[in-house]
C-alpha cells in the first residue's frame, strides 16, 4: 500500500506535488492532488491514507532494504531525545512535529515510515521512542 501511494505521488505533476508539500494534515483531505492519489491507487479516503501521504511528501524516502528505519534516520539526522519525547507526548499535533523532524532525514525506509504513519497511535509512538533510545545506545 505504501509503495502504491508513493509511486502515485511520484507520478503526479510538479504542480500537484508542490500543492501537497504546502498542505498540512488538516488541509490535505480537501486537496485535489490527494483525490488524484486515491484515484491512481484505489486507496480508501481514510485518516490512515491521509497520514501516510502527508508523511511521504517531501521526505527522502528509499525503497532499498538497507535504508534506515524511522528511528535510526532521526538519530542520524541529529534529532535529540527530547524532541522525540515531545513527538510522543504532543497528541493531535504529533504527526506534524514528526514530519518537521523527518524533513531533516536522509534515506528513510518506505515500509518503516508507512507502518508508523498507518498505525499512528500510543503504541506506535512508544515503539518509536523505544527504537530511538535503543539505537542511540549502540
Amino acid at each position: 500500500m505504501y509503495e502504491r501511494i508513493y509511486n502515485a505521488y511520484l507520478s503526479l505533476g510538479k504542480g500537484d506535488q508542490a500543492e501537497l508539500k504546502r498542505c498540512n494534515l488538516e488541509k490535505l483531505a480537501n486537496c485535489p492532488a490527494y483525490f488524484r492519489i486515491l484515484k491512481f491507487t484505489g486507496a480508501k479516503d481514510t485518516t490512515q491514507t491521509q497520514r501516510i501521504l502527508f508523511l511521504l511528501v517531501a521526505i527522502d524516502v528509499s525503497t532499498e532494504p538497507e535504508a534506515n528505519s524511522v528511528a535510526i534516520a532521526l538519530l542520524k539526522a541529529g534529532v535529540k531525545e527530547t524532541q522525540i519525547i515531545q513527538i510522543t507526548r504532543s497528541g493531535d499535533n504529533a504527526v506534524e512535529y514528526l514530519k518537521r523532524q523527518l524533513v531533516r532525514c536522509k534515506n528513510v525506509n518506505l515500509s518503516s515510515l508507512g507502518k508508523l504513519s498507518q498505525y499512528w497511535g500510543e503504541q506506535a509512538r512508544r515503539q518509536l521512542l523505544k527504537e530511538f533510545i535503543l539505537a542511540e545506545q549502540d
